[in-house]
């Protein structure tokens, strides 16, 4: 969950990148036990933050109270980026990054 302005938006709420560019320093992607390789971590995560319309994200509900504070803290969200491929991660991204869809 977050609240952006004086709007909310719950988790499973669909997202887009405010403005397109480079992919922050502090967006890192969730460790998945090697499920999804490096290079397609990586090019998820540019393709997300350069705005490409093939790519769907969504925020991800944050069940651990501790990293929901933590992540409220920095102002930072996790959103479950996915391709029309199937290939998933979940990144963390900052509140003023993205928008509802």
């Amino acid at each position: 969950m977050m609240r952006a302005g004086a709007k909310f938006m719950a988790a499973g709420t669909r997202v887009k990148v405010n403005n397109p560019g480079a992919v922050p320093q502090t967006s890192v992607w969730d460790d998945d036990g090697q499920r999804t390789s490096t290079s397609v971590k990586k090019r998820l995560q540019q393709l997300f933050f350069k705005g490409d319309r093939r790519i769907s994200a969504q925020i991800v509900y944050v069940g651990s109270e501790s990293e929901r504070e933590r992540l409220r803290r920095k102002n930072q969200i996790k959103v479950e980026i996915r391709d029309a491929a199937g290939s998933c991660i979940v990144i963390t991204a900052g509140t003023g990054d993205v928008r509802a869809a």
